[in-house]
C-alpha cells in the first residue's frame, strides 16, 4: 500500500506542477495588460536624461514666472481645494506633461514650460476607467518621472524650473 500511496503522491505532485504552470502561461497576458495599465502614457526615461549637458546661452524663464501663459484649466486647479477629489493625482500629471515636454522641446521659456490641460484630464479619465478610481498609487510613475525630467531641465537651462 505504501507504494501505491508514493506512486499517487507522485503523480499528484506533478499534476499539481502542471497546473500551476498552465494558470501562470493563461494569467501571463493578463499580468502584461495591468502592467501596460500602470504605465499609461508613461514610455521609459530617455537615455542619458542624467547627463544631459547646458545649453550654451540658454535664457531659462522659471514656470512660475509664466503666469500669462498658463492654461485656464491650471489656474481653476491651482484655485480648487487640495483636498477635492484627483487634485494631488492631476497635480502628478500635468507636473509630469511640463517638465516632459520641456525636455523634449530642450527650450527654457514659457511657451515650453506651459503646456495645454486638456491632455492632463484626457489620462486621469484614462486611470478612472482602467482602475475605478485615479489614486495617488496610479501617478507616481507621473510624479517619479516628473522629478527627473525636472532636474535634467534645471540642467539644460542653467535654473530653476
Amino acid at each position: 500500500m505504501a507504494g501505491w500511496f508514493a506512486g499517487k503522491r507522485q503523480r499528484g505532485l506533478g499534476v499539481v506542477v502542471v497546473a500551476t504552470i498552465i494558470a501562470f502561461a493563461v494569467s501571463a497576458p493578463a499580468m502584461a495588460e495591468t502592467t501596460e495599465q500602470d504605465f499609461l502614457h508613461v514610455a521609459p526615461l530617455p537615455a542619458g536624461i542624467e547627463t544631459v549637458e547646458p545649453i550654451p546661452g540658454a535664457v531659462n524663464v522659471r514656470f512660475q514666472d509664466c503666469e500669462a501663459v498658463w492654461p485656464d484649466c491650471y489656474r481653476a486647479w491651482l484655485a480648487e481645494s487640495v483636498a477635492a477629489e484627483g487634485h494631488a493625482e492631476r497635480g502628478d500629471i500635468y507636473g509630469w506633461l511640463r517638465t516632459k515636454g520641456a525636455f523634449e522641446a530642450r527650450d527654457c521659456d514659457c511657451a515650453a514650460k506651459a503646456t495645454p490641460w486638456e491632455e492632463v484630464e484626457t489620462i486621469f479619465a484614462a486611470l478612472e476607467s482602467r482602475h475605478g478610481q485615479a489614486i495617488l498609487k496610479h501617478t507616481a510613475i507621473f510624479e517619479a518621472q516628473a522629478r527627473q525630467y525636472r532636474a535634467a531641465v534645471e540642467r539644460i537651462c542653467g535654473g530653476p524650473f
